[in-house]
């Protein structure tokens, strides 16, 4: 399911086949320990009514989930010591968003308390994919649909904020969570960019902006014009590290009634030479989504579970 700071997060369908609640275990692959984490209690989980199916993931027994889970830092390596991590559970329910937190110090799940907010209303809470996150600074966004608003959570004080972005998407169309990705930056400022597409001229165009704090202006880094082939093909940027994007491209037009030919390939775009290479191809057919895992821990690392 998800990967930060050398562990991996794994969860399979529960014996009651609940697609709201499963088992889910922390994995550190370099020293091959893992950490069953216990249910969430009754106490919170009879918070959660009737959640909404988010989208399928590829993991085999699962074909629909109605949860979400991820990993998140809790402090800083700068002692050597192991790092403290969180696990965070969400789900979007009938007018609400529920969240629970999982921390390794105490071994113990918590309640997460959402904003209150008419972004979050019933009719729009349930297109929040949240499977569809960015992450910089210890912070995650998820685009919130039909506004032009991110929710953000903070894992550096475990708090969620509604943040209004509509002044720097102001006339383009955002049709896809996938079209803004975030970026971290030195000193520790968040790079955002927002792909504009469904453009008159078919060009697909990447906006860069920098903030420091949410209630900064953005600043306007550069702006860039992709090839403009990938114009009808681009499906949005799916990562980045070591200053190159990582961008995924649908099969080309004239082969869609083709199902051989229906690929989808993945590029590399580095930012500073504005090279461009290809970086694997695979079957739409036979795999929904990839995922891009990088920024693994030196070999001689300490064990992080």
């Amino acid at each position: 399911r998800d990967r930060r700071d050398g562990r991996f997060l794994l969860d399979r369908a529960a014996p009651a086949g609940s697609t709201a609640f499963t088992e889910v275990a922390v994995c550190d692959p370099l020293s091959r320990r893992c950490l069953l984490l216990p249910p969430i209690p009754d106490a919170l989980a009879a918070s959660v009514d009737n959640p909404y199916l988010q989208r399928g993931g590829d993991d085999g027994g699962l074909q629909s989930r109605s949860n979400e889970i991820f990993l998140a830092s809790r402090g800083n390596d700068d002692r050597g010591e192991e790092l403290p991590f969180a696990v965070i559970w969400m789900a979007c329910c009938r007018g609400k968003l529920v969240a629970f937190s999982f921390c390794s110090g105490s071994r113990e799940w918590s309640a997460l308390s959402p904003p209150v907010h008419h972004a979050l209303s019933m009719r729009r809470v349930m297109g929040v994919r949240l499977g569809q996150r960015n992450h910089a600074h210890g912070c995650f966004y998820w685009m919130i649909t039909l506004t032009r608003r991110w929710l953000v959570l903070d894992t550096r004080k475990m708090e969620f904020s509604i943040l209004d972005i509509s002044p720097v998407l102001a006339g383009r169309s955002m049709m896809f969570s996938n079209q803004i990705t975030t970026l971290e930056s030195g000193e520790g400022r968040t790079t955002v960019v927002v792909s504009d597409l469904f453009r008159a001229d078919k060009r697909c165009v990447l906006y860069f902006y920098s903030f420091m704090h949410f209630s900064d202006r953005w600043q306007l880094l550069n702006k860039i014009t992709l090839p403009e082939e990938w114009g009808d093909r681009f499906r949005g940027i799916i990562g980045a590290f070591e200053g190159c994007l990582y961008i995924k491209l649908d099969h080309p037009k004239q082969n869609l009634g083709d199902p051989v030919e229906q690929n989808v390939t993945y590029f590399w775009f580095d930012l500073k030479t504005m090279q461009v290479g290809r970086f694997t191809e695979i079957s739409s057919a036979t795999v929904n989504e990839a995922y891009l895992y990088t920024g693994f821990p030196p070999s001689l690392s300490l064990p992080s579970v």
